[in-house]
């Protein structure tokens, strides 16, 4: 009888990439201001009079009591109550489809295209300085 082959133990990125973190970014920007009405930052940090600041400082982000609200049906944030929130993802989601898959399409042909600069720059000089565990 054959041995039994060993399962394939599943590939994971060994470092942090600068360009997948920046169009994450990108994705989570066009969530946040197609259903709450603001950008990541306003949304996490909250806005006040003196421009975006630590929720913890001004008190004015968003905590997990009101995003529980929020699921909930009640509560309030950026974006408003549930019904508000669902109003904004039914009034923009053809914009939020169109510009993800904008995002998309730039990510695809921005990897394409940077492929080698990006390659010499990590090789040269991000791995020298930081090691293996950053990459642009």
């Amino acid at each position: 009888m054959a041995p039994r082959k060993k399962a394939r133990r599943p590939r994971r990125a060994r470092s942090f990439s600068l360009t997948n973190a920046a169009f994450s970014l990108g994705y989570a920007n066009i969530l946040s201001t197609g259903i709450f009405g603001t950008n990541v930052a306003g949304f996490l940090l909250g806005k006040d009079s003196g421009g975006y600041g630590s929720s913890i400082v001004s008190g004015t982000g968003i905590s997990f009591q009101e995003l529980v609200g929020i699921a909930s049906g009640g509560g309030s944030a950026a974006g408003g109550d549930l019904a508000q929130i669902q109003s904004n993802l039914k009034d923009n989601l053809p914009s939020m489809l169109i510009q993800s898959v904008t995002l998309s399409v730039t990510e695809r042909i921005f990897k394409s295209v940077m492929r080698r600069p990006i390659a010499n720059v990590n090789r040269n000089i991000v791995r020298p300085l930081l090691g293996n565990m950053v990459r642009v």
